[in-house]
């Protein structure tokens, strides 16, 4: 790996780990821009490593040029991508400012550097949470989703604007290139960081169909690739805005977080899927502890299965005041959910903190943002309310949902937190 990468990579690690606990947001005359020098805008040409490509980056590469400061702290300023940062970058970038339609380099998900043609005007989204960061940033109203998969697990309660799109496949991992290629004009496949998604990208880029992959379900880190994708789309507004919404949620709950004293600060554990118990570099895990949680996970793994016949969850140091169980179950409000509960409840019914009632199942289909707001509000409702979490989701789906906005849609008609009380069952 280049020092290059390493830089980058380094950037993307305090992006995650800080999770934008020391954002200021400037509203001086009215306007906002975010205080953010860690890189979120993922875009080679973005020098001073804010959230935008603007002249600020030209003043960057100029005080590179002169001596003044190290390009070693700036991995984003080499626009052309060619290791080194000089004159060329320079043009370069005065070229991006005037958003010409060219070639650019970006830092994908995998904190690959890859080229990509600006910009992007009909794009393949393969990927539940790539279809969430498109709609985010206003990409699927603006008529640049032109296609999409087709899984018999689709919500369309959530995904209705989806709908009518073409499907490629009837998987969520692929698309199929004939059934691409038939969309016409496809400019890229926008899917997961996982190689799990799309194993046939060469089949695409060998054609000349870039295929760009995010990191859309890494936690904070979303914020960052909902700015990068809004840029590669020329929908910088929205994702701006978007990024805005998300560092107000995250500047709140650190406030609030900060006034809680060491002796009211909760024991916590949190699942995913079926039966993982989430490990300290799990998302998961850090949602529990921006919000002030003392999450007692202490492996070093992003999960780790408890079985049926195990019994090292069973272990008094995992008696904590909350277990949060994450799971994807949609937003249909007419879907009967007790099955399901009862389902995934089962899998940790052998634990105290279940026993005495203190399971929670937070609804997964939701931005890490909107999740941390739930999160918050199950940890400490006296510091952060009990309707927090509602509060927090109404917004982004009012701001951001465009089809279940334009529907009316109230989050209150749909549990987004499921507990015992809700089946009636009793510890």
């Amino acid at each position: 790996m280049n020092s290059k990468i390493i830089a980058i990579a380094a950037i993307a690690i305090v992006i995650t780990a800080g999770c934008g606990a020391f954002l200021i947001m400037n509203d001086e005359e009215g306007g906002y821009r975010s205080t953010d020098n860690t890189g979120r805008l993922a875009i080679m040409g973005n020098a001073n490593n804010d959230d935008y490509l603007d002249k600020e980056d030209l003043a960057t590469i100029d005080a590179i040029l002169d001596g003044t400061v190290n390009s070693d702290d700036y991995p984003l300023a080499d626009a052309n991508n060619d290791g080194k940062v000089d004159s060329e970058d320079r043009k370069m970038v005065e070229r991006m400012i005037d958003r010409e339609a060219m070639s650019i380099y970006y830092v994908n998900g995998n904190d690959e550097i890859k080229s990509v043609s600006y910009p992007l005007n009909r794009t393949v989204v393969v990927g539940t949470n790539a279809a969430l960061t498109m709609q985010a940033v206003g990409a699927v109203k603006a008529g640049k989703v032109v296609g999409t998969t087709g899984e018999a697990t689709k919500d369309y309660c959530l995904f209705s604007d989806f709908k009518d799109l073409p499907k490629v496949s009837t998987s969520i991992l692929v698309a199929d290139y004939d059934a691409v290629t038939k969309i016409g004009n496809v400019d890229a496949i926008i899917t997961m960081s996982s190689k799990s998604y799309l194993k046939n990208e060469s089949t695409f880029t060998e054609a000349g169909i870039d295929v760009v992959r995010i990191s859309s379900s890494d936690g904070m880190k979303a914020i960052s690739v909902a700015l990068t994708i809004g840029y590669l789309l020329n929908l910088e507004e929205s994702a701006n805005e978007y990024a805005k919404f998300c560092d107000k949620v995250i500047s709140h709950v650190t406030e609030k977080k900060n006034t809680i004293n060491s002796g009211d600060v909760k024991t916590c554990l949190c699942a995913t899927m079926a039966n993982h118990v989430s490990g300290t570099i799990s998302d998961f895990y850090g949602l529990t502890t921006m919000c002030g949680g003392n999450n007692v996970a202490d492996w070093s793994t992003t999960t780790k299965q408890f079985n049926d016949g195990d019994e090292w969850l069973l272990n008094e140091k995992y008696h904590v005041d909350v277990f949060i169980h994450f799971h994807n179950y949609g937003y249909d409000t007419s879907a009967d959910l007790s099955s399901m509960y009862n389902t995934y409840r089962e899998n940790f019914d052998a634990i105290q903190t279940v026993k005495d009632g203190n399971y929670y199942m937070i609804n997964g289909n939701m931005p890490a943002v909107v999740r941390l707001a739930y999160t918050a509000s199950i940890l400490y409702p006296e510091v952060f309310g009990a309707d927090y979490g509602d509060i927090v989701h109404q917004e982004y789906i009012d701001s951001f949902i465009d089809n279940l906005s334009s529907e009316g849609y109230k989050v209150t008609d749909m549990k987004f937190v499921l507990t015992d009380s809700d089946f009636g069952i009793t510890s």
